[in-house]
């Protein structure tokens, strides 16, 4: 049948249904259907909308990326840390920022937590660089999904000469500060899929001690809608935002990037969404530590005042895993005394043979060692009975050591050892408290401190062992 001859025929339906209409209808108006109407012809599916305003206008931008070093996993976590970074003339502070994230998270938050690295450098050596330099340090990071380093196409920006100069800003200034907002929306756009909330950082901070608890638990007991938190007083260090709402700050800083500089734009954001003011973290959780700025290397010294960081000056710190059979009250888990803070482990149904250990991520030598039970506030939940052993040969599952040596008992809900080293006969791996006896009270493991030999003298002489090692189930 030709084309013509199925036009007629619908012609003649149609009239056909508009005669049915007017004669059960009377003479009130009837508009009948054109059959050539486009909209008409997507009657079959009437549930859907024409333009879906969530699905068209705030999606992701269709921004081009390029992976310089890993890539996002599919679990959706809990933070994504983004950090854009330009090459600076003086002095750099980007593996600084890095290493600070990293060293001051547990092995428990790191698996909560992807830092996304965007290199905003115009020239792409510059970015291979700098990806080079990130790989030497962080490969550990990197292959553990823990840490993503992206950039993108100069030809994807728009235009960053020849500007209107708001607030009397030098040409250069408004290119600078225009560029800069460009970054940051193609940064917030990559990092919408990735996790629950996003945090903005400069690549000039460090860090406070379990900066990602103290921000889940905060979220967590904060039920007041917000749109932004901020977790430090400084320009665009510590904001926290929704993941949700990033396709649309992301349109933001691209909509007004020429406009004005970047963490005015970010206080306009929170507002436009009905959030009066601001809401405060304190104390801070991140400091500025750089000394000049990425514009021209220009002095920047800023510091902010609420920045509160404990330094913890009990041992040297190794990195390590912790292990427990213990079972643990609430949320004082181990990773407490892997990671010292202010909080402790604390576990209870305390028996003979429980355990608590130490997995050490590269084998040390220790010199000193001095264990902590029991806190000022509850001085009755300390180890009773027990004793210390140093492991060697770490298990295929990475959570125990295959031989241990007893190097001592503890006393009085305390353990302190010098001359570790002649104790052990060299490097160790593991470090486990042993429950001897069972008691009636819990037990609270407050400080476990190693100092690690920082010189360590070989030679053909044997090292004296105090006991011969044991096999330990543990």
């Amino acid at each position: 049948m030709r084309s013509s001859q199925v036009w007629k025929v619908l012609s003649i339906l149609f009239f056909g249904l508009c005669v049915t209409v007017l004669i059960n209808q009377g003479p009130a108006d009837v508009e009948c259907p054109d059959p050539s109407d486009p909209y008409l012809q997507r009657l079959e599916v009437q549930e859907n909308r024409l333009f879906d305003v969530n699905q068209d206008a705030l999606q992701n931008l269709n921004i081009p990326y390029k992976y310089l070093l890993g890539s996002h996993s599919g679990t959706k976590r809990f933070l994504s840390i983004g950090i854009s970074s330009v090459k600076r003339k003086r002095e750099s502070y980007l593996l600084t920022t890095i290493q600070s994230i990293f060293s001051h998270c547990s092995p428990s938050e790191l698996n909560e937590l992807v830092v996304v690295v965007y290199l905003a450098n115009t020239g792409h050596t510059d970015n291979q660089n700098t990806a080079e330099e990130i790989q030497k340090k962080f490969s550990l990071e990197i292959a553990a999904g823990h840490l993503v380093v992206i950039s993108s196409y100069i030809n994807a920006y728009p235009p960053l000469t020849n500007l209107k100069r708001n607030y009397n800003d030098t040409p250069e200034r408004v290119s600078f500060r225009s560029k800069q907002n460009v970054d940051y929306a193609f940064l917030v756009n990559f990092c919408a899929n990735l996790t629950q909330y996003y945090l903005m950082l400069e690549d000039d901070v460090t860090c406070s001690k379990g900066f990602l608890t103290s921000i889940k638990k905060y979220v967590n007991e904060n039920t007041s809608p917000w749109t932004t938190i901020a977790f430090s007083n400084l320009g665009y260090i510590g904001k926290l935002y929704h993941n949700e709402d990033l396709p649309k700050l992301a349109r933001f800083l691209l909509l007004f990037y020429d406009e004005m500089p970047c963490d005015w734009l970010l206080d306009l954001f929170y507002k436009s969404k009905s959030q009066k003011d601001i809401v405060k973290y304190k104390p801070s959780l991140f400091q500025h530590i750089g000394k000049y700025s990425s514009f021209k290397g220009t002095h920047n010294r800023l510091i902010d005042k609420d920045f509160a960081e404990v330094v913890e000056t009990f041992g040297d710190q190794p990195l390590a895993s912790c292990f427990t059979n213990i079972k643990v009250h609430k949320d004082n888990t181990p990773d407490n005394v892997c990671f010292q803070g202010p909080n402790f482990f604390w576990g209870l149904e305390i028996n003979s043979g429980n355990y608590f250990t130490m997995v050490f991520q590269k084998p040390i030598d220790i010199e000193k060692i001095n264990i902590i039970t029991g806190t000022q506030q509850n001085p009755q939940d300390v180890l009773k009975s027990g004793h210390v052993h140093l492991g060697k040969a770490k298990k295929p599952n990475q959570e125990s050591c295959k031989t241990f040596t007893k190097i001592g008992e503890f006393e009085k809900g305390n353990f302190l050892l010098d001359n570790v080293d002649q104790a052990t006969g060299g490097s160790i791996d593991c470090l486990q408290i042993w429950v001897s006896a069972p008691q009636a009270n819990w037990l609270i493991i407050q400080k476990v401190g190693i100092w690690v030999r920082k010189a360590k003298i070989h030679n053909n002489i044997s090292s004296h062992v105090v006991s011969a090692p044991v096999q330990i189930q543990s």
